[in-house]
């Protein structure tokens, strides 16, 4: 039968039970603690009488505090009373109290794996006790998926108990499940929210590149710009010095045009005059002489 069958069936045990328990739950609690009260005075008739079973089912009840006050020293001394007949199910007991209060040794190691050969050979008392370690992690690594498998087919080969554990299993493996689906949900969240951040940091990283790209283009456009004005002011002043030059130039040009024209004019001739008679005065004979020569332009 494979691990699928067993929990399978396992499941239907389960249902059974829950029905029962839920029956039970129906019940007055005095009449339910009256009930069990009467239960372990039974029991302890038949243990102190040397009855393996019952000297179990007796400890049981003082470990659970079940008809009885809880007594943890009084139920290990049960259970050792119970092993010491060879009762299988208070041996794999007190397997479970000691790996669980002391940790491995050699003696736990070599009944340990005598558990395990006898949980692969059917051993319903045997599979409970070794999917409770896998519950647990007590002598073996916790593994909830492998507890269920075992606490399964003890259940299925009826152990009560077992059904109580695989309950209790299912329910955290429930949990455990929803869980790790909201941390994936989580994880899922934050790394949409990471991506967005990352495209928006991205996104921002390239506005601000096309910002600078464009601030840069326009500050060598602008010096472009300063250039070119700065060219066509010096060709304006060079401009404007050669046409000063030319009319400079021009100017003396003809400067140098009206002197050599002034040079190359004729000398305006003297009109001849008649010479003065004798005996007349000096004014007569020389107009450039006497006191009003100074007044005539040919005589100057």
């Amino acid at each position: 039968m494979n691990d699928s069958t067993w929990v399978i069936n396992g499941m239907i045990m389960r249902n059974i039970i829950k029905i029962i328990f839920t029956f039970s739950l129906l019940m007055p609690l005095s009449l339910s603690a009256d009930i069990s009260s009467g239960v372990f005075r039974f029991q302890v008739k038949l243990a102190e009488q040397g009855n393996p079973e019952a000297q179990y089912k007796v400890g049981e009840m003082y470990e659970t505090g079940k008809g009885v006050q809880k007594n943890a020293a009084t139920a290990l001394n049960w259970f050792e009373k119970a092993a010491a007949q060879d009762h299988k199910k208070a041996v794999y007991k007190l397997l479970y109290l000691d790996i669980k209060k002391n940790g491995l040794n050699n003696h736990s190691k070599t009944q340990l794996g005598i558990l395990r050969q006898e949980s692969a050979s059917g051993n319903p008392d045997a599979q409970y006790y070794l999917g409770k370690m896998y519950a647990t992690g007590v002598g073996v690594p916790k593994s909830l998926n492998n507890a269920l498998t075992w606490l399964n087919k003890a259940t299925f080969n009826g152990v009560s108990e077992a059904e109580h554990e695989a309950i209790t299993v299912e329910e955290q493996l429930a949990r455990n499940r929803e869980k790790s689906a909201n941390k994936r949900a989580l994880a899922l969240e934050a790394s949409k929210s990471k991506k967005a951040e990352e495209e928006a940091a991205k996104k921002k990283k390239q506005q601000q590149a096309e910002r600078n790209r464009k601030a840069e283009a326009e500050k060598r456009q602008s010096k472009k710009n300063s250039e070119a004005r700065k060219i066509a002011n010096e060709k304006k002043k060079i401009a404007a010095e050669r046409a000063e030059l030319a009319r400079q130039k021009a100017q003396l040009n003809k400067e140098r045009a009206a002197a050599q024209a002034a040079q190359e004019e004729p000398e305006p001739q003297v009109e001849s005059r008649p010479e003065p008679k004798s005996g007349s005065s000096s004014f007569d004979s020389d107009p450039c002489k006497g006191k009003k020569a100074k007044f005539l332009s040919t005589c100057r």
